[in-house]
C-alpha cells in the first residue's frame, strides 16, 4: 500500500496532494475531503444542476437519487449557490440516500 505525506490543516489530517483542494473549499465545510472532492469527476452533459433550480426542485431530485448523486449535488451547491436551506441539511440528505440504497439491496 503506498505510503502518503499527510499535513495538518485546521486540525485534520490532509494527503498533501489534496491541500491544494482542501484551502479550496468554502470556510463553511468542515471535516476531511469526500471521495468526490478528493476525486472531482468531470459533470455528465445532462447532469442535474442545482444552480438552476429552486430548493423545492433539487429537494425532489435528491428524494429519488442515490448516495454518490446525493453527494455530487451538494457538493455542486456548496461549490456555487450554497443555500443554506440545502447545505444545513446535508447530513439528513446523505443519511437517507444511503438509507434507499440499503431497503433497495
Amino acid at each position: 500500500m503506498p505510503e502518503h505525506k499527510m499535513i495538518v490543516m485546521g486540525g485534520i489530517r490532509v494527503r498533501a496532494e489534496d491541500a491544494d483542494r482542501y484551502r479550496a473549499r468554502p470556510r463553511a465545510q468542515a471535516g476531511p475531503l469526500t471521495a468526490a472532492q478528493a476525486n472531482p469527476a468531470p459533470p455528465a452533459p445532462d447532469a442535474f444542476d442545482p444552480g438552476a433550480h429552486d430548493v423545492p426542485g433539487v429537494l425532489a431530485h435528491l428524494a429519488d437519487a442515490d448516495a454518490a448523486e446525493t453527494a455530487r449535488v451538494l457538493d455542486v451547491e456548496a461549490g456555487g449557490k450554497a443555500r443554506k436551506s440545502l447545505t444545513d441539511r446535508r447530513d439528513e440528505l446523505l443519511a437517507a440516500a444511503q438509507e434507499r440504497a440499503g431497503d433497495g439491496a
